[in-house]
């Protein structure tokens, strides 16, 4: 992975050396290399001397004397305030250390997808792309397996965004666990009413709101504020939250964690998404259940689920994939990759993510068969 200059201008010294050492312990000094000014003067010697900046952050008054110089290179500025700028990139200075790296390197890498620079570039109009994980009942393991993938396509440098979209989201058991995650921010209720309202501030609230999980580094969004705002959920406003954060600018993938059953509002999601698994068991309930729900899309959607299910494949978990053969009469591809039963994982404990090497393996193989074996970003995904 390529590192990237960031000159980082601000008065205070001590600012300035907590970032620096932040980001040579953390995973972003794999991306930035860092250089601190305390004076305009100082950063404009240090271009002049011949080195190469792509990205300056830096505190209003200072980045005002910059520009004068260095207006050719990309900035965002440090405030105390959001809107303090008239639309300029901007994020708060005085924020958690992981949140504010996350935002700069989001935000380089969107200026970057704007100026055709080099970096990974999505088709035209599309954002990011989506996998949807899914199943006709419960307890299958989807949410094991969408945050398995999220984390698989992470750590291939793709920006990633864990979606839950489950009418009973705990996924906060395992987000939580091992992590630092606050639940009691704004969500996805506030995304929703931002699109209702007609705001188109979408990459701007993304910015500010999302959260960083540190083992998976990927990002997330905590769930809806209130039960009723997921209940009343309609398949436009789904439809509408995926879209806004696919079309942000901020990620290369979403995986969205969906709930279990076959409805309009899971139609218009599987139709949204570019891939779709659907998890089953070796449980033959579930392996029923699982083929009557087909059956009944293809029933009930007619063409549109057929159109569906050419873009899905099941995933056996905890069972053989030979055994998945016996699914034929779901009408989708059985996925080249069963995912291993993990007997420490049916004690009824809370696992951590991870936490079984044979598990991380299959999902890390899933992940590679689903971006075609090439490290170009592949995933947008619901489930």
């Amino acid at each position: 992975m390529k590192r990237y200059q960031l000159a980082i201008a601000v008065k205070d010294k001590e600012y300035t050396r907590r970032i620096a050492d932040y980001i040579r312990g953390s995973s972003f000094g794999e991306r930035w290399q860092v250089s601190a000014f305390t004076h305009p003067n100082a950063c404009k010697q240090f271009a002049k001397q011949g080195y190469a900046i792509d990205l300056i952050a830096a505190e209003p008054d200072l980045l005002r004397e910059l520009q004068s110089e260095l207006s050719h290179i990309p900035s965002i500025t440090l405030v105390a305030r959001l809107g303090e700028t008239g639309g300029q990139p901007e994020l708060l200075q005085y924020q958690a250390l992981p949140l504010l790296l996350q935002g700069i390197t989001d935000h380089f890498e969107a200026m970057s997808h704007k100026s055709g620079r080099g970096l990974s570039m999505h088709p035209a109009g599309k954002g990011a792309m989506v996998l949807t994980v899914h199943s006709a009942s419960g307890g299958v393991g989807k949410t094991t397996l969408a945050l398995h993938l999220v984390g698989a396509a992470s750590a291939r440098g793709l920006r990633m965004l864990y979606l839950n979209l489950e009418r009973w989201n705990t996924s906060e058991l395992w987000l939580q666990f091992g992590g630092d995650a606050i639940w009691d921010g704004e969500g996805l209720s506030e995304l929703l009413y931002a699109i209702k309202a007609g705001s188109k501030s979408y990459a701007a609230w993304l910015a500010q709101h999302r959260k960083f999980h540190p083992q998976l580094k990927c990002d997330y969004l905590l769930g809806f504020r209130n039960q009723e705002d997921r209940a009343s959920l309609l398949p436009a406003d789904a439809a509408a939250i995926v879209d806004s954060i696919a079309q942000s600018g901020h990620y290369d993938g979403i995986v969205v964690d969906m709930d279990d059953g076959l409805d309009e509002l899971h139609i218009e999601l599987l139709m949204r998404a570019d891939r779709n698994l659907w998890v089953v068991s070796g449980d033959q309930s579930a392996q029923t259940k699982q083929s009557l729900m087909l059956r009944y899309g293809g029933q009930k959607f007619g063409e549109a689920f057929r159109g569906i299910s050419a873009r899905s494949e099941v995933v056996c978990n905890g069972m053989n994939a030979e055994i998945g053969n016996s699914l034929s009469a779901m009408e989708a591809s059985l996925a080249p990759v069963a995912l291993p039963l993990v007997r420490e994982w049916r004690q009824g404990e809370l696992h951590p993510v991870g936490s079984s090497s044979s598990y991380r393996a299959a999902a890390d193989r899933l992940c590679t068969h689903l971006l075609g074996g090439s490290e170009e970003p592949r995933i947008h995904a619901v489930g």
